[in-house]
């Protein structure tokens, strides 16, 4: 497989030069550079919480696809987040077992503590809410990812439990923050 090349736009690419170790070995894991892009997103999104156009035209390069490609891929899965999120990204089920057993609910709860509804972040940067399709838990339900956490049979105690524990820095937080968080 060939290498990636390093002499020509690549040697100016700031997602390359900070993580090429890390990008080589990704890529030498499939037989087309395209392939590569799900898991060089995700190097992205740990890095910094979620994806800038800058690093989707930046992660086209080193896969030598077109942005258009990439954005359809950030744009398509649940787990790629096109604008910046909370340290916490809470991610609850809102599909029809978890509707059943209150999820609902538990959603307004969550909401009038937080102050924030679907797609929005606290203030102080600590949380974002999500409505997630099927996290394949049905028979748990209620459910809701807590980053990459899954937190089943939730009930407003739960919830109250999962806020202090990420309040208290207990939770591993969603991204490592390159930046810094949006504290």
């Amino acid at each position: 497989m060939p290498e990636l090349n390093t002499t020509s736009a690549l040697a100016t690419n700031d997602l390359y030069m900070r993580h090429r170790a890390d990008i080589d070995a990704i890529v030498a894991r499939y037989p087309i550079r395209q392939s590569a892009l799900m898991p060089i997103l995700w190097l992205i999104q740990e890095e910094d919480g979620w994806i800038s156009d800058e690093m989707m035209k930046q992660a086209a390069e080193i896969c030598e696809c077109t942005p258009a490609e990439v954005l359809e891929s950030v744009s398509f899965y649940q787990m790629y987040h096109r604008e910046p999120v909370g340290k916490y990204v809470l991610g609850i089920c809102a599909t029809l077992p978890c509707a059943l057993k209150a999820a609902d609910g538990l959603y307004a709860y969550l909401s009038e503590k937080l102050g924030i509804t679907w797609a929005e972040t606290t203030q102080d940067g600590l949380f974002t809410i999500q409505r997630r399709e099927c996290l394949g838990a049905c028979s748990e339900a209620p459910v809701m990812l807590v980053n990459q956490e899954l937190e089943t049979k939730l009930t407003r105690e739960k919830i109250d439990r999962i806020l202090e524990e990420c309040r208290q820095g207990k939770r591993k937080p969603y991204f490592t923050g390159r930046n810094g968080y949006r504290a």
